[in-house]
């Protein structure tokens, strides 16, 4: 069978990893997928290179609302907040005939719509809606983040369009699939729909295969030219306020108390001003910015968790999975991270794996640091426990399973 794979993306990261992952594993050698997403994606070129003889990617012109440029040029924030917003339902009725047309296209069977959280993107909303149209195969919905907070009471135009197009995007699927509990239970006080009697949880999962040599890697110690003793604490995630920047800069305050020759190495995408906003939050609470390292987006980064010595996860909003601490258990490597959301969930029993800690202290989080480095002895069966919890729970062939099992129900 043909599948189409669609997505709508403005950022590169795990979702790639998704995606190809699920290509990879497939357990079908036979079935073919069509990936079509936005030609603006970062991550398409990683895409294009990383996907098996099986998937072909087509990107699209289709516009999207961040598109328009002349947007970001109005200083007034307010605004260009309520421009953004109205844009994106003023574009519905062009991107629907779009995309619907895009879908008639390709010969396929099935749709899975990839979003990164709810409600998300729309373009990924209404693929499933136009496919549902089209009369064909099944209309899945693949969420990859917690439902957004709907708490207003007042109603306003945009909610009220908003409903109208939740509740056409419900009648569309077939099934909508949470990579977790945690994200699956995000829903339970969803108003007014009963998300229950369609939610699947599929956890994300890697590739356990013996993995080529990545092209490109730089090599850490020597790109930033660290000392050969020099302990490496590693962060992939992108450079947004969720991620936790700030407990991570005091944390390593008390670290460097220490450990004056650990460093920390930070890398992932990144637009407009989150970069050099991390980099002002640094400045303000680093007492030693020289042992900070803010590099970007490093396409197949996972393998950058080999030069170090604990993975690091510091999300302080949302975190729907965490597929940077499923990498990291894959290569033998610890985890500290905060307790939010999904990474309990991911990470397991504390101290079996990794540790999940209060999110608001940063203190703690530092003393379990210190203590691994201390430790190597505990580094070393920390990842051992981690590497038999990723091959039994979140391996890529047992996730392309469950997707396949449900286009066939």
């Amino acid at each position: 069978m043909n599948i189409i794979i669609f997505t709508e993306n403005n950022r590169a990261g795990g979702m790639d990893t998704f995606y190809t992952n699920l290509a990879k594993s497939w357990p079908k050698a036979d079935d073919r997928f069509i990936f079509i997403c936005n030609k603006g994606h970062p991550g398409l070129k990683f895409l294009i290179d990383e996907f098996p003889s099986n998937t072909r990617t087509v990107s699209h012109s289709i516009l999207l609302n961040w598109d328009l440029n002349w947007v970001n040029k109005i200083n007034i924030l307010i605004i260009q907040r309520i421009l953004r917003k109205l844009l994106r339902y003023l574009l519905i009725p062009y991107q629907y005939l779009a995309i619907k047309k895009l879908l008639k296209t390709y010969h396929a069977d099935h749709l899975i719509a990839v979003n990164g959280g709810y409600p998300g993107g729309f373009t990924t909303r209404l693929a499933n809606i136009a496919w549902k149209s089209l009369g064909k195969g099944k209309s899945i919905h693949s969420l990859h983040g917690l439902l957004l907070n709907r708490n207003s009471s007042i109603p306003n135009i945009f909610s009220l369009l908003e409903k109208y197009f939740t509740s056409k995007h419900l009648a569309s699927l077939d099934h909508l699939i949470c990579v977790s509990q945690a994200c699956a239970d995000s829903f339970k006080n969803y108003p007014d729909y009963d998300f229950k009697k369609i939610i699947d949880v599929v956890h994300n999962g890697i590739n356990l295969e013996e993995e080529k040599e990545a092209k490109n890697i730089p090599d850490l110690r020597k790109t930033l030219q660290l000392n050969k003793d020099a302990n490496i604490l590693l962060m992939l995630a992108t450079y947004d306020a969720n991620k936790g920047h700030s407990h991570l800069f005091k944390a390593m305050n008390i670290i460097l108390k220490r450990y004056p020759e650990c460093h920390l190495v930070i890398c992932g995408d990144h637009s407009g001003t989150d970069k050099s906003s991390v980099n002002k939050i640094m400045e303000n609470i680093m007492s030693n910015i020289d042992n900070v390292h803010l590099l970007d987006y490093i396409p197949n980064a996972s393998n950058l968790i080999k030069q170090a010595d604990v993975l690091l996860i510091a999300s302080q909003i949302t975190e729907s999975f965490g597929l940077t601490a499923v990498e990291a258990m894959r290569h033998k490597k610890p985890i500290v991270s905060t307790d939010t959301d999904a990474l309990k969930e991911v990470i397991g029993l504390d101290g079996n794996a990794g540790y999940c800690l209060d999110k608001n202290n940063y203190i703690l989080y530092a003393e379990k640091i210190i203590y691994l480095l201390d430790n190597p002895d505990a580094r070393k069966t920390m990842g051992e426990n981690g590497n038999k919890r990723v091959k039994a729970k979140f391996n890529s062939i047992r996730m392309a399973k469950e997707y396949h099992s449900l286009l066939l129900k």
